[in-house]
């Protein structure tokens, strides 16, 4: 799993939690990742390039001049310029949790054993996802229909059961520009693109989570990141103020 190891990154986070944030006037917020023992390192953290505020059209050129031949969603941001959802929004994509979906009942699926690194969980679905999984029990599970409300596509539009291909299963896999450079994007695209073919069963589906204009955020601008080790197996991220349209 080396190449899946590089792609998701901050994926591999335990769970992040907000050491200071205030309704709609958030202007600071620093979070603290706690690192699984897939591969997550300092120094992977420590590469990041701070977020660029970008389109939705400068985002699919990327996948296009990047050997990609995928349409990717969008997260949705329901009040632009509103900070507070903004940053929940950037920050879905430090989520470590798999998202595998049941087309049909729109159930969640969660890995039956211990194992948490969502690159060997990702491998474990498409070796044998109705022997390895099973519908989630905690009763605060996501549904499908409420996940696709997250969503929209590049010409802002909501996303339905409907608007995606036929599949038994949805995989939805994060992914940016910040966290890798092209070549990385380019061979880890192959390698999900390599495992999809293993199980036709499950159907990927790409989310960008990069800071978008349409987010009532200023194109070009850039969200200062800076990095603080707590020991060895954490460290906290702050994130400066926000690049929010005048």
């Amino acid at each position: 799993i080396k190449m899946k190891d590089v792609s998701i990154k901050t994926k591999e986070v335990r769970f992040f939690k907000f050491k200071s944030m205030t309704k709609r006037t958030l202007a600071i917020l620093s979070i603290v990742l706690f690192f699984s023992s897939c591969g997550l390192t300092i120094r992977m953290l420590s590469g990041f390039k701070d977020p660029v505020v970008q389109s939705k059209n400068d985002i699919n050129q990327y996948v296009k001049e990047n050997a990609g031949d995928f349409d990717t969603y969008f997260l949705n941001v329901q009040t632009p310029k509103d900070s507070t959802e903004i940053f929940e929004r950037f920050l879905f994509g430090f989520n470590s949790d798999l998202y595998l979906f049941h087309t049909e009942s729109g159930k969640k699926y969660c890995f039956q054993g211990t194992e948490e690194c969502s690159g060997v969980l990702m491998q474990e679905a498409f070796k044998n996802v109705e022997t390895n999984f099973s519908v989630c029990q905690s009763n605060n599970q996501i549904h499908l229909d409420n996940f696709l409300k997250l969503l929209q596509d590049k010409n802002g539009k909501s996303v339905s059961r409907s608007n995606l291909p036929n599949s038994e299963y949805y995989l939805f896999e994060t992914w940016n520009t910040y966290m890798q450079n092209k070549k990385e994007f380019k061979e880890n695209l192959k390698w999900l693109t390599a495992l999809e073919q293993t199980n036709k069963k499950i159907k990927i589906i790409y989310i960008n989570t990069d800071l978008l204009d349409d987010w009532g955020l200023e194109k070009g601008k850039k969200l200062p990141i800076k990095f603080k080790r707590n020991g060895k197996r954490s460290v906290e991220l702050v994130f400066g103020k926000l690049p929010i349209k005048k």
